[in-house]
């Protein structure tokens, strides 16, 4: 858990959205998929206290990333970047 912790909220934490990360967010369960969503919405801007991350909500997304193709994968990149960079300035 302590090692998990640290990975991510890692103050200085980049994203690399491909296979290989797509597979290990996979295997994360409900908590950890949850706090991952919720650190990349904050890095991306994003305010998600109009959200409900609920069960339903995990499952969805987790069907979203079986399903995304290499082109989604490189669009979703594009804009975290974009949204992260806005951010900081």
């Amino acid at each position: 858990e302590k090692n998990e912790r640290n990975f991510w909220y890692e103050e200085d934490f980049e994203v690399q959205i491909d296979r290989e990360a797509l597979s290990k967010i996979q295997n994360l369960n409900d908590r950890q998929l949850k706090l991952l969503i919720q650190r990349l919405a904050a890095e991306s801007g994003i305010d998600l206290a109009s959200f409900n991350i609920d069960p339903k909500s995990v499952e969805s997304i987790r069907q979203a990333l079986r399903t995304a193709s290499d082109e989604d994968l490189k669009r979703i990149a594009e804009q975290y970047e974009a949204n992260r960079n806005q951010k900081r300035r």
